[in-house]
């Protein structure tokens, strides 16, 4: 509904809750006090202390309050449809390992993509970036949890355009009969922040529990291990990600022999022989 501002100006004389406003003039001299609802290129809707709203030209403010809608609009996120592509796979292996009395394993397989989809035609997302993080649940203590991977990826989104995200593939290995540090994988969580001004663009958690915790999960780092109010317990596990080594190599690596002083070695030459 398009009215007058000298219209806004009477009803905003009613009896109404008072609410957080500021005053708009037009190029009348008129002024009335009101919050920007949303604005466009060319018009903008106010709420008034009464609660009304009302749309009107912006051409017809003053110059103070057109700049100050300008400002407004840079400082707003378009309005974005994000959409998470995640592929789940989950694979046995059978094998010996030092830290498990089974030779059953699983290794659990991740792959993340994310859709951005800008319905503004006039505003465009400029850089932002995107968190990734992976968390794990104990197979021994449900209330210990532990960061498996963060991902942190940079991008843009165009007025009316639209972008896709891609990390790279997670990977994380667990055994249920593990005696040490084996997590199976539970959840992921999404965490969208504007470079710019570190405003937040975008949240999102794949399970209820990690939505609840989701800020407080967005502060740890890879490999922290948690209690199960995703509080930093102080430690820091392996990774799951990123090992040069695999858990069956650990036999050898930690095998008491290893201790022992090594043989002679056979091509060692003897000793010169001196004559006096």
């Amino acid at each position: 509904m398009k009215v007058s501002l000298c219209l806004l100006a009477a009803m905003a004389f009613l009896p109404w809750p008072r609410i957080e406003a500021r005053p708009f003039t037009n190029t009348e001299g008129k002024t009335l006090h009101a919050e920007i609802v949303r604005a466009s290129a060319s018009e903008v809707t106010l709420r008034m202390v009464n609660q009304r709203t009302a749309t009107v030209k912006i051409s017809s403010l003053s110059e103070i309050d057109q700049t100050y809608i300008r400002k407004w609009l840079a400082a707003q996120i378009p309005p974005l449809r994000v959409t998470p592509n995640m592929v789940r796979k989950t694979t046995k292996e059978s094998r010996k390992s030092f830290f498990s009395s089974s030779n059953r394993y699983y290794r659990q397989h991740y792959d993340l993509d994310v859709d951005f989809q800008n319905d503004d035609n006039v505003k465009g997302l400029e850089a932002t970036s995107l968190k990734y993080i992976l968390i794990g649940r104990s197979v021994n203590d449900p209330k210990k949890h532990k960061v498996l991977g963060v991902q942190i990826k940079e991008f843009e989104v165009p007025a009316g355009g639209k972008q896709n995200v891609r990390f790279e593939k997670e990977q994380n290995t667990y055994s249920e009969a593990s005696s040490y540090g084996s997590y199976k994988c539970i959840g992921f969580v999404l965490y969208g922040t504007r470079k710019k001004d570190d405003r937040e663009v975008y949240t999102f958690a794949s399970t209820p529990q990690l939505e609840e915790a989701l800020y407080s999960i967005i502060q740890l780092r890879e490999r922290d291990v948690t209690d199960e109010n995703f509080q930093s317990l102080g430690e820091r596990g392996r990774s799951s990600r990123r090992d040069n080594w695999n858990p069956e190599d650990l036999p050898g690596i930690l095998d008491p022999r290893r201790r022992e002083t090594p043989s002679e070695d056979k091509e060692r030459p003897s000793p010169p022989i001196i004559i006096k």
